[in-house]
């Protein structure tokens, strides 16, 4: 009988990290590598609201008690690290089992010990899971010509397969990755699998949005501390504002962040289509942060020059209010059920003005054609306000971000 270590890469996301040990409480350790990279701290401390070079008290002791309650020992390490590659290397060198699972803190396995001792007694050297990407209402999302169910490489022998290797098969950004030979493979897949990668609490949505923008900028270089990021670290660093009013304004400032990812497309989790066994475990776990269903009103906090994506119902026109004055502007991005992939470069509808504070502005664009288009679940609607610099500079000092109220409108121009 193999022995078999997790090992989860970890930072913060908190949203699911209970459900995904507990389906793997069979597994004989469990290995947790928490910590960020150096690069996303400047970013990333205030919104946690700590020193993160200090292991999370929190995270350690959620493990710890699960660790308790599951009988199944886990490990909680906490490091800071260059980037992805550091990570992921020092993480697969924790562990101590024949066989090891690389799982992220947001993929719910249907695993059992059966499949790895099956993929143990095979020639294989690594083993896949039928992945699904959902967002929210439960719809499965992906990349033009990607299937839904695509298989993820995530378990591997460690006498074969050393911690430098296994990086060529995971599913990596901005990591070099050497090409990988198929019949290092198991034929199958070990299992199923949900990877809620797009359904976040706010917090977790805010700690997504501050993770890729400052991976991009460490990639891309200054282009990636250009428009939204450079101004809301900006404007937050000219006040002392709290971790929640920072983590609202991060957590819709990107479509990816609010669960609709540029180029992406999305389709309904139908049994036709995804494995009932998947779509359940995605319903029943996504459901207590599934808040992405379409709002008819909706209200908070922004932060001048940074766009605010929201996902509302379908109406004939929108009414608009926010308490600053500057010029504005609402594009709309009809989200549509087996239509083609979401383009933020090409609105349907776009319509700038002139905001007064604290005056409604009602909005009657013309409808975008549905074409060829399925359902229509939604809008993905992008907001934002200019002021000028005295104007901001003033809300800013004063630790407030501006509020901002939207509303849809139905035909007659009524809510």
């Amino acid at each position: 009988m193999a022995s078999v270590s997790v090992v989860i890469q970890f930072f913060e996301d908190f949203d699911f990290i209970e459900r995904v040990v507990e389906r793997l409480a069979w597994v004989d350790e469990i290995v947790v590598n928490d910590g960020p990279f150096q690069f996303t701290r400047e970013l990333l401390e205030p919104l946690v609201g700590r020193d993160l070079e200090q292991p999370s008290q929190r995270a350690a002791g959620l493990f710890a008690g699960l660790a308790r309650r599951l009988g199944v020992p886990i490990h909680y390490h906490h490091g800071v690290f260059a980037g992805e590659r550091e990570k992921r290397i020092h993480g697969y060198g924790l562990a101590t089992g024949d066989v090891v699972l690389s799982v992220d803190a947001d993929e719910l396995l249907l695993l059992d010990r059966a499949a790895v001792e099956r993929f143990w007694a095979s020639p294989a050297v690594v083993a896949s899971f039928d992945c699904v990407n959902f967002t929210y209402l439960n719809l499965v999302c992906g990349k033009p010509g990607s299937p839904l169910v695509a298989r993820k490489p995530f378990a591997f022998k460690r006498g074969a397969i050393t911690a430098e290797r296994h990086l060529n098969y995971l599913w990596l950004v901005g990591v070099e990755q050497a090409a990988v030979a198929s019949e290092d493979f198991l034929p199958e897949a070990l299992c199923g699998g949900a990877h809620l990668t797009t359904v976040r609490s706010a917090y977790g949505a805010s700690i997504k949005f501050g993770f890729y923008n400052c991976l991009y900028f460490h990639l891309h270089g200054e282009r990636g501390l250009e428009g939204s990021f450079q101004a809301a670290r900006q404007f937050f660093a000219q006040g002392d504002f709290d971790v929640r009013a920072q983590a609202e304004v991060y957590g819709r400032a990107m479509a990816d962040a609010i669960g609709f990812p540029d180029q992406q497309f999305f389709r309904a989790a139908d049994p036709a289509r995804v494995p009932e066994a998947i779509r359940h475990l995605a319903e029943e776990i996504g459901e207590p942060h599934n808040h992405g269903r379409p709002h008819r009103r909706l209200s908070g906090r922004l932060v001048p020059g940074v766009p605010l994506y929201a996902l509302l119902e379908p109406g004939s026109g929108w009414r608009v209010s926010f308490s600053i004055a500057g010029e504005a502007r609402l594009r709309v991005f009809p989200l549509v059920l087996d239509g083609p992939p979401l383009e933020l470069e090409r609105a349907a509808m776009e319509q700038p003005w002139t905001a007064e504070a604290l005056k409604p502005h009602a909005l009657q664009m013309e409808q975008p054609q549905e074409g060829r288009a399925g359902q229509r679940i939604g809008d993905l609607v992008e907001l934002v306000v200019w002021s000028g610099a005295e104007v901001v500079a003033a809300w800013a000092r004063a630790s407030l971000a501006p509020q901002f109220s939207l509303q849809v409108l139905d035909g007659d121009g009524g809510g």
